[in-house]
């Protein structure tokens, strides 16, 4: 297991190459830090493993990378949606924010969901743009229709008295 780590250290942390314009100065105190690095990540990859159902280094690894990129994924989603649903008093165009992200301006518009938004807005504690999407109080499901806003309520439906609403 220990030399699975120590190999797994090494491909991703690659031994740096020497440029021809770097002193040989600067190549030691980089080889230093990739040493170091790779030391460093062994001891995680192990830690990481024994920590794991499986025992496997190779394995803790993917499950963390997934998980990372899983909440990188997330973050990019909840920026777009906020870019676009959120910025006053004009939001970013989807162009912009499809280039920064990576993405295709398709694959921008399509990426978040209405519970995104709703996410948002409970932590900004605000709606959206458009005023559909309201900030949910705290232990309630989110909801994205007007209707089901559980704020103070100014108006009543016609014909039934204040009283009478539910909630």
């Amino acid at each position: 297991m220990e030399e699975i780590a120590r190999e797994l250290a090494k491909i991703l942390t690659p031994t740096p190459v020497r440029s021809w314009d770097e002193g040989e100065e600067q190549f030691a105190e980089r080889f230093k830090t990739a040493h170091e690095q790779r030391r460093t990540l062994v001891g995680e990859l192990l830690l990481a493993a024994r920590a794991s159902v499986l025992d496997d280094p190779v394995l803790a690894r993917l499950s963390e990378l997934a998980t990372q990129k899983q909440d990188i994924q997330r973050q990019i989603r909840l920026i777009i949606a906020y870019g676009r649903e959120f910025i006053r008093p004009e939001p970013y165009r989807l162009r912009t924010l499809a280039a920064a992200a990576g993405l295709s301006i398709s694959g921008a518009r399509t990426l978040y969901s209405p519970e995104d938004l709703a996410a948002i807005a409970t932590q900004i504690g605000r709606r959206d743009n458009k005023g559909s999407i309201f900030p949910q109080s705290p232990g309630k499901p989110p909801t994205t229709r007007a209707s089901t806003f559980d704020g103070e309520q100014w108006w009543v439906p016609g014909g039934q008295d204040a009283a009478d609403q539910p909630g």
